[in-house]
């Protein structure tokens, strides 16, 4: 038996669909919910066949999210762009901070200055290109 060809409703010889009241085992069939179960009256379909679960969850999302730095070490006073596909100048109140994807946090000052010139030889860059 495909996974594919189990209705998402059916969990353990319940049927969980949205359109019933409380999961109930009286409206399920091995030969509807193992095979033909979008033809069932309990189906809903959303129109599309997007991912269930955890699946969902696993796509790449843009979530905001508060980043916390210490503005004396990581606050730049000039731009600093770098050609490495980690690095990420956000804009602060006060200026820019640099973050790194790679390590998934801010750089201090240092830091950034190492990655505008020294990308190509980051450690942290060829471990996860690898």
């Amino acid at each position: 038996m495909q996974k594919h060809n189990v209705c998402p409703y059916y969990k353990n010889g319940y049927c969980t669909s949205p359109a019933l009241d409380k999961p109930s085992d009286i409206v399920t069939s091995s030969n509807r919910c193992f095979g033909q179960f979008k033809t069932c009256r309990y189906f809903l379909n959303d129109g599309s066949d997007s991912k269930i679960g955890l699946d969902k969850f696993n796509e790449e999302k843009t979530i905001e999210q508060e980043i916390r730095f210490y503005p004396k070490i990581n606050e730049l006073e000039n731009i600093v762009d770098s050609g490495c596909e980690h690095y990420r100048l956000i804009k602060s109140e006060k200026g820019f901070i640099a973050y790194c994807n790679a390590i998934k946090r801010v750089l201090v000052t240092r830091q950034t200055l190492l990655c505008n010139k020294e990308f190509q030889r980051c450690p942290y860059r060829t471990l996860l290109s690898a």
